[in-house]
């Protein structure tokens, strides 16, 4: 596990818990049981860290109504870790959520989230279509990425970048999901003449932004992030054909700036 990795590097989660004789662990949306949560949990100590979930879409007990579009009705310095696990492509307000969300996270705390790229039934660039959230569908609307995620882990966006300049037969881009006409698959699968080169590592983050932005939706710069948090750690994972599915996930571990 990527967290794993980190804390094994670092130790930070552990150290906080033995500085403290009691922590508060929030989770905001995602599943309210995964391995990072309890990843997380147990390096701060589980005997004495507080674990509280909210959700925008909270239905179920023992999770609170909160929406992290609107994060500015909690008090400043009230958790010690901040976790956001497969929900950040639903933020809309990106310099609002990052302002609260450093607000909120405690002096030597951390933030912990991972930002999507590609979808599920697609490689793609603009995230269209819906999630399927709970009883809930949410769109896909930001991400993030940097110019040293790219670096760091060039066999990750080489692998995603191939899928997005030509998708395997099946795939629907316009419809993700949705079968594709077999003729269209036909066309797909015969050859091709050359053509003028695709996204690579050198322009994907560019092609990203126009493609994002088009689509209505977001890109996080690097500059926006490093006014409200420091990267510490991050780690790429591209999950196809492991999962069946082109999930490119960047993993971000924040130190909130000025803190």
């Amino acid at each position: 596990m990527a967290l794993g990795r980190y804390e094994a590097a670092s130790g930070h989660l552990a150290a906080l818990g033995r500085a403290r004789p009691r922590l508060d662990l929030w989770v905001l949306a995602g599943a309210r049981t995964n391995p990072s949560i309890e990843f997380v949990r147990e390096a701060l100590g589980p005997e004495h860290t507080e674990l509280r979930f909210l959700d925008r879409f909270a239905d179920e007990p023992g999770v609170e109504r909160v929406d992290f579009d609107d994060l500015k009705g909690l008090p400043d310095d009230a958790c010690d870790v901040l976790l956001m696990s497969r929900a950040a492509y639903m933020i809309t307000a990106a310099e609002e959520f990052l302002d609260h969300a450093r607000r909120i996270v405690r002096p030597g705390g951390l933030a912990i989230v991972d930002w999507l790229h590609g979808v599920a039934d697609a490689p793609v660039l603009d995230l269209p279509g819906m999630h399927d959230y709970g009883r809930h569908q949410a769109p896909f609307l930001t991400t993030y990425c940097d110019p040293q995620f790219i670096a760091d882990f060039p066999r990750e966006f080489d692998a995603f970048l191939r899928h997005v300049n030509r998708p395997p037969s099946w795939v629907n881009l316009e419809a993700p999901g949705r079968p594709l006409p077999l003729t269209r698959r036909i066309e797909r699968m015969l050859p091709r003449r050359p053509e003028r080169p695709g996204i690579t590592r050198t322009n994907c983050l560019e092609a990203m932004q126009t493609a994002l932005s088009r689509a209505g939706k977001r890109l996080i710069e690097p500059e926006t992030m490093a006014r409200y948090f420091t990267i510490v750690f991050r780690e790429a994972r591209y999950f196809y054909p492991l999962s069946g599915k082109f999930h490119l996930y960047l993993l971000t571990v924040l130190r909130p700036v000025g803190k």
